[in-house]
């Protein structure tokens, strides 16, 4: 093997360690937020609504970009909805859950179905880690999505970014 080639697959297994070991970070969190009242407080910045830029990398290289609206609920759980056509329909509908810590750093996992004109087909699972802003108004994060098609391929890890916007505190759409 190619010293390239074994530098990639190194990268692509930490990068799936990394993975598997935020969805482990993000799971013991939530479960230390039903913690008993002497606990450090929750952090809850990102409960409210947000508008997303999300940038996926396309197979050949490029970049598809999607505008979703995201909802952060308090009890840690998030929804969301792709960009919608002429007749109000959303291109796809997300759901997940979240996690913040005192300092803004985030984590999100959130799963999906494809869409015929996306750039993957097939159920997509990403982990997105990230920062919010001092004030609270906005985030970015980087990603790592899987997709599996409905024959079982897998496809991944496929670099995601994104940078979102807080509309409005309301947790309802």
């Amino acid at each position: 093997m190619s010293e390239t080639r074994s530098t990639t697959v190194t990268r692509t297994r930490r990068t799936l360690l990394a993975s598997l070991t935020v969805s482990a970070a993000i799971a013991g969190a939530l479960t230390l937020s039903a913690a008993p009242s002497g606990a450090a407080p929750a952090t809850d910045s990102l409960v409210g609504t947000w508008d997303l830029t999300v940038s996926v990398t396309t197979p050949d290289g490029g970049t598809a970009v999607t505008t979703p609206r995201f909802v952060f609920a308090p009890d840690h759980r998030l929804s969301a909805e792709g960009p919608k056509d002429s007749d109000g329909v959303p291109a796809y509908v997300a759901h997940g859950f979240w996690n913040e810590d005192d300092r803004g750093d985030i984590a999100m996992y959130i799963s999906h179905n494809g869409r015929p004109d996306g750039a993957y087909l097939g159920a997509v699972q990403a982990e997105h880690i990230g920062h919010l802003s001092r004030h609270g108004t906005r985030f970015s994060t980087h990603a790592y999505a899987f997709t599996t098609q409905q024959d079982g391929t897998t496809q991944g890890p496929i670099p995601v970014s994104a940078q979102a916007v807080k509309v409005s505190d309301a947790t309802t759409r």
